[in-house]
């Protein structure tokens, strides 16, 4: 569903609407979207758990130490 803010403003209740019926809301002011509102899921919190984030694990198949590394980076440049 796609809403303005005037549609927020005067048809609240048709937005809460689509909101219980699982459905996403593109918010839109003066025809270009600003952003979405999402409904909440019950019994879970909106926090993905961090466990399951992309980014975990990607370094783990490294030889190389973190402090070992970072003094790597750090080194000047030779001219």
């Amino acid at each position: 569903m796609k809403a303005s803010v005037m549609d927020l403003r005067y048809r609240t209740k048709e937005v809460l609407r689509a909101l219980e019926a699982n459905e996403e809301i593109t918010l839109t002011h003066r025809g270009k979207e600003k952003g979405r509102i999402v409904p909440a899921v019950k019994g879970r919190s909106s926090r993905q758990d961090i466990s399951q984030h992309e980014a975990i694990g990607m370094w783990a198949n490294q030889k190389e130490s973190v402090p070992e590394m970072i003094t790597r980076i750090r080194k000047p440049r030779s001219c």
